[in-house]
């Protein structure tokens, strides 16, 4: 599958004026605006000269902050916060019951904020932050109106940690109160492949708690806002597919089924979305996400096939704008 796209990555100009940042990228002028107020740790970008739908972006487990996916967004015309979650001063530590009410808050800065149009907003997720993205429509239908899922969870799993206590916790919590999720299996281990260890068969044997997952499922029915799911059938993370899959047919029980679209890209793996790293050289950046195609991270087996993620990704972004633009006022 080939879109005929070039490499996603713009040459960028920098001028820094205090802790705003002035950008040329492809020719469209954006603003980056160091974001540490009302408790929010992020980076928001938008264009120069004009105003549009606000947007969220989220990143997954790894816990930064996705400025690079906030430039592609603002450079499309939509003004976006890149929000770190957690693993930052005044943050939960570890991705272990953070609190939805946060993305919350970040909603409502995005709607004060002069460069934003429209009353919901949009929410870009990969990953863990596909899973937040996806509470969050359905917690907050009156104040989400589309996301883009990229390699999704249909469920909210227990929280990632380094500590035992923590793994036996959920995730997230909602107005104080911690969300039901699908614990780990008592005793699993990742299988250890050439490219490193697949987290995906300790997700699947997650999935077959039947006691668990029923209480667990992210109650995407109650959402209404606009979704794009995107995902590889070669996922060695977690089985994004079928997990998108289930939600697309909750939805379709629902009688939302026209709420949402699904991209499965049979020979991908888990990371396929455009991502540079936030610091260092472009040229640098380049060459990690070169070896982050070959669905290897350094630690885990991303899974997927050179050829496929690249072509999956450079279909998949243009379907994204798309699907924005689409549904550019989020109404």
């Amino acid at each position: 599958m080939d879109s005929g796209a070039g490499d996603l990555g713009p040459g960028i100009a920098y001028i820094q004026v205090a802790n705003i940042q002035c950008v040329n990228m492809n020719g469209q002028a954006v603003r980056t605006l160091e974001v540490r107020t009302d408790g929010l740790v992020g980076a928001f970008v938008a264009p120069d000269a004009s105003r549009g739908p606000g947007l969220l972006a989220l990143s997954g487990s790894d816990g930064g902050c996705p400025v690079y996916m906030a430039r592609l967004l603002a450079e499309q015309g939509f003004p976006c916060l890149a929000l770190r979650y957690f693993g930052a001063r005044g943050l939960p530590r570890q991705l272990v019951e953070v609190p939805i009410d946060y993305i919350e808050v970040a909603i409502q800065w995005l709607r004060d904020r002069p460069e934003v149009t429209g009353g919901r907003i949009g929410i870009v997720g990969a990953s863990k932050g596909a899973e937040l993205a996806l509470l969050s429509a359905a917690l907050m239908p009156d104040r989400v109106g589309a996301v883009v899922g990229y390699a999704p969870s249909s469920v909210a799993f227990a929280g990632i940690s380094m500590s035992r206590e923590g793994r036996r916790r959920s995730s997230w919590t909602w107005r104080g109160s911690a969300l039901p999720f699908v614990p780990y299996p008592e005793s699993f281990r990742p299988s250890v492949r050439l490219r490193g260890l697949s987290l995906a068969p300790v997700y699947q044997l997650a999935l077959a708690n039947s006691e668990a997952v029923p209480s667990a499922a992210i109650t995407i029915e109650r959402s209404e806002a606009a979704i794009l799911l995107i995902s590889g059938d070669r996922d060695r993370m977690w089985p994004s597919s079928a997990m998108a899959g289930d939600l697309v047919s909750r939805l379709g029980g629902a009688g939302k089924g026209d709420l949402v679209e699904h991209l499965r890209y049979a020979d991908a793996g888990h990371s396929f979305m455009p991502w540079r790293p936030n610091s260092g050289p472009e040229s640098l950046g380049k060459a990690i996400d070169a070896v982050r195609m070959t669905g290897w991270s350094g630690i885990f087996d991303l899974g997927g096939q050179p050829k496929a993620n690249k072509e999956a990704l450079h279909h998949a972004w243009p379907q994204v704008v798309a699907f924005l633009r689409r549904h550019a006022h989020f109404s």
